[in-house]
């Protein structure tokens, strides 16, 4: 084990989010051994670890499991129509289904705008904070998708992992939020992890700020909260991976099941649609390196000022992530240089260090 190499991997890491007004945090965990490193805090108050940011999409693993757990336990048929789970959603086309949801094949747009329109609209609290229950049923009534028949494509939507977590919600009779709390986030001791401010919790929330340094309002979320409405901080990420890696070698509660749902590949990605190299799973996506290596599951989120990342490696006990209130995502450059950077390249020489 090469502790140094793992250091230096996990710094490579952080580097593109680092910045004179932003803060990293990274973490790397090991059979239940967790590290902490930060970077250029200026404005942090406590410990590194107990720091608070948005996580963006990471929301949808977390959205994945509350689906998985419900269809552990009968509530929810994957497969049935999402028409099923409520009255009021009559409008949804009867080919959407809470797993074409979760892995984004219905044939939903990414947005319930164009990308384009998104761009240019002035949306000070983020492109979900007025976007109601009202709003999303009446966008249906409106809207003139297609069946993707037999041979669905992948795209990544942000509106059908809302979709999703809002159909959960209307079945439950309770808010999105409260029944992923109840069901999921305080059941595997998330104290950190919420679904918007927490006065209890407000003095730890990092600033989130432009790639510039510029201070941004935190993102807020109505009904499409399940596509990226939550905060955290290393530590819970690090509670949560090690809960991970523990069901996935040994599950003992249906919680512990619905984790190992949500990791199991549901579409392939790779070439005619292989599983491999990559795959989308109920919120993960998982790789496996074409050279050899161990598998890995892995989510990724931004919002206007943070960007975020967690790794798991089952076969290697171990995981690791950054946590930044840098919006690279919203910078088509910095976002540009961040892929170059290969994150989940860096990630799997951290996993091949140990």
């Amino acid at each position: 084990m090469d502790m140094k190499q793992r250091t230096d991997h996990l710094r490579s890491m952080m580097r593109p989010l680092q910045g004179p007004a932003h803060t990293v945090v990274g973490f790397d965990l090991q059979s239940g051994d967790a590290r902490f490193i930060k970077a250029d805090a200026v404005d942090a108050q406590g410990p590194c670890d107990a720091l608070i940011f948005e996580i963006g999409s990471i929301t949808k693993v977390f959205t994945g499991i509350l689906l998985c757990l419900l269809v552990e336990d009968g509530t929810v048929d994957p497969c049935a129509p999402l028409r099923d789970m409520s009255d009021d959603l009559s409008d949804v086309p009867h080919w959407i289904t809470p797993q074409n949801l979760v892995s984004h094949t219905s044939g939903l747009p990414p947005l319930y705008m164009p990308l384009w329109k998104a761009a240019i609209t002035p949306m000070p609290d983020g492109p979900y904070a007025t976007f109601s229950r009202s709003d999303l049923l009446a966008w249906f009534g409106a809207w003139s998708g297609r069946d993707p028949g037999p041979a669905p494509r992948h795209v990544y939507s942000n509106f059908g992992a809302g979709l999703l977590g809002e159909a959960m919600a209307m079945q439950a009779g309770r808010p999105f939020v409260d029944l992923l709390a109840d069901r999921v986030l305080d059941p595997l001791g998330l104290t950190d992890t919420t679904g918007g401010p927490h006065p209890d919790l407000q003095t730890r929330f990092m600033q989130p700020r432009t790639t510039r340094g510029r201070a941004v309002a935190p993102w807020l979320f109505q009904a499409l909260a399940g596509a990226g409405c939550l905060r955290s901080s290393a530590r819970d990420l690090v509670r949560f991976c090690a809960r991970v890696i523990a069901a996935l070698s040994g599950p003992e509660t249906l919680l512990d099941h619905a984790i190992c749902r949500s990791a199991l590949p549901i579409f392939g990605l790779g070439r005619r649609d292989s599983m491999a190299p990559t795959a989308q799973c109920a919120g993960w996506m998982a790789t496996t390196p074409t050279g050899g290596g161990p598998r890995m599951i892995h989510a990724s989120g931004g919002t206007a000022g943070s960007t975020c990342a967690i790794y798991v490696c089952p076969d290697k006990a171990a995981a690791c992530g950054v946590l930044s209130n840098n919006g690279v995502a919203a910078s088509l450059w910095a976002g540009a240089r961040l892929g170059w950077s290969d994150p989940p390249g860096q990630a799997q020489r951290v996993f091949a260090a140990i």
